[in-house]
Parts: structure tokens; C-alpha cells; sequence
């Protein structure tokens, strides 16, 4: 069985930012402790259980929001993570006198700040995101004049007012074509700011020019990291190859492997480049 290796792959400098500002904190002898990050500081769950074993406290909570999590924080230092968060967070903060770090990836405080630009600017901001992911909630806590667009139907067709679009870092390149192109077509002025980082750019790029001639697919990820399911959902319907998002080599399946001649391995941004290393070196002595 032939394996290819796609490159680039695994951590992009807002996680290596991220990572190392926890670690420092953690190795700090001036910073305050206990260290709590709220939300993943990353969608990694091996990440997230390394730096708990260093003593790392993540508050995470599908019902609570991030600015309810900052109420169970009475000391320490609080890292706020890569994904951004919203400002009342930070404004909780210092008035509870909690010393906090902010981690949020360079790309994703650029795109901020073209979203409070353009709105002081008296724009309607159009956020081509995800739902319920952190870096979109917390471009759309920026602002009242934003909506969410997932999808072609999310384009709303009554908003009369100056458009300014822009969109979540790791939204999929093919995807978001398709929503731009739709919504200058219904608001022909509106102005336009892409802003997919380069490293989600190059890591789907390479998906599309590798899995040409492969028979299967692995993308190591966690199901929570947006980048990770994008380099699936490239893989599938750009490159009609099959396609499996595993966390590591524990999730390959035998069944999986049956007559397959040539197998394909890239990783999400927020995958640590061991995991990845153990399922080529796993499928290269199958």
C-alpha cells in the first residue's frame, strides 16, 4: 500500500501562539495561578488534556457562554483562546481584577478589526461563518449590524443599507466563492474582504492537488475543529475520494483498508504533528 504524506499540514502560528502562551504562563514564576483558559485554546482534545496534566484549568460548557464561564474565576490568569473572544469577556475581567493573556490568532484580530472599521463606517456586516463556533461568536458579539451567513439561504434579501463582507479564517475557499458571488448578486455595492488565512488556504489546496489518484483518505482531527472537517468536506467533494476524520491512530479501522492501493494523510491546524506521524508510520507497516 502506497502512502502519501500531504504537506503542509498540522499546527498554523495562531496555535503555536496559543500553545506557547499557555505554556509560558504555566512555567511563569511571576504569573498568577491557577492558569484557566476559557473554551478550548484550540480544537484539540489531545492538546487540551496535555496542558490539563500541566495544570491547566479549561472551563468549556455547551449551554454556559464564555462571559457566564468568567463568573466561576475569582484568581489566577485567565488565556483567552485562539479563536478570539468577546469584548465583555475582557471587560469582565478587569473588573473582576483577574490578569488575563489574550491568544487570539493574528489573522482572526485582523478580520476583527475590518468588522469595527466597517461598521463605525455605517456598513452592515455580512460574517460568512459557522454557526456556534467560537471564532463567529465572537466576530458576531463586534457588533449589532452583522449577520451570519452560513450558506446561500442565510442571505437576507431586505437589508438595504452599505454591505460589507468578510468571514470566519478557516471557512472552506470553494465554499465561500459561491456565498460571495450570491450575495453581489443581490447587493451589487457590496464591498468584499476574504479573509481565509494562508495556512487554511495551502493546507486545502493540498488536499485538492494530492487526492487526485488516491483510494482513501485520513484526516487527523478532532470533530470539533471547523479546519479539520473543511479538509474532509474538500477532499469528498472536490476530489471524489473517500474521506475519514479520525482523532488518531487508534480510530483506523481494518475494514477500512481492504483493497485499498494508495492511501492519502494531511491533519487539521490544530492537530500536534505525533498524531499525524503515528498514522503514516502505522499504514506504512500495515
Amino acid at each position: 500500500m502506497k502512502v502519501i504524506s500531504i504537506n503542509p499540514r498540522g499546527f498554523c502560528k495562531g496555535v503555536n501562539k496559543a500553545i506557547k502562551a499557555v505554556r509560558a504562563a504555566v512555567n511563569s514564576t511571576t504569573t498568577k495561578k491557577p492558569i484557566y483558559v476559557i473554551g478550548y485554546i484550540v480544537h484539540n482534545r489531545f492538546v487540551v488534556n496535555e496542558l490539563t496534566d500541566l495544570g491547566v484549568i479549561t472551563l468549556d460548557d455547551t449551554v454556559k457562554t464564555r462571559l457566564e464561564l468568567v463568573e466561576e474565576i475569582n484568581s489566577g490568569t485567565v488565556i483567552l483562546s485562539a479563536h478570539g473572544t468577546n469584548p465583555l469577556v475582557k471587560e469582565r475581567l478587569i473588573e473582576k481584577n483577574i490578569d488575563f493573556i489574550d491568544a487570539t490568532c493574528e489573522d482572526v484580530e485582523k478580520t476583527f478589526q475590518l468588522i469595527k472599521e466597517y461598521a463605525a463606517k455605517g456598513h452592515h456586516i455580512f460574517y460568512i461563518g459557522k454557526k456556534n463556533h467560537p471564532e463567529a461568536n465572537a466576530a458576531m458579539s463586534l457588533t449589532k449590524d452583522v449577520t451570519l451567513i452560513e450558506t446561500i439561504e442565510d442571505i437576507p434579501e431586505n437589508i438595504l443599507e452599505n454591505i460589507f463582507v468578510t468571514n470566519q479564517t478557516t471557512f472552506s475557499t470553494l465554499e465561500i466563492k459561491g456565498i460571495i458571488d450570491k450575495i453581489i448578486e443581490n447587493y451589487p455595492n457590496t464591498l468584499v474582504s476574504e479573509e481565509i488565512c494562508n495556512a487554511t488556504r495551502l493546507r486545502q489546496k493540498a488536499i485538492i492537488d494530492t487526492n487526485k489518484d488516491v483510494d482513501l483518505c485520513y484526516i487527523v482531527g478532532d470533530p470539533r475543529s471547523n479546519n479539520s472537517k473543511n479538509l474532509v468536506y474538500i477532499s469528498e467533494s472536490f476530489t471524489n475520494t473517500k474521506t475519514l476524520l479520525i482523532q488518531s491512530v487508534a480510530d483506523i479501522l481494518e475494514i477500512d483498508l481492504l483493497n485499498i492501493k494508495t492511501v492519502s494523510v494531511s491533519s487539521g491546524a490544530s492537530t500536534p504533528n505525533y498524531l499525524t506521524k503515528e498514522v503514516i508510520e502505522f499504514l506504512k507497516n500495515y
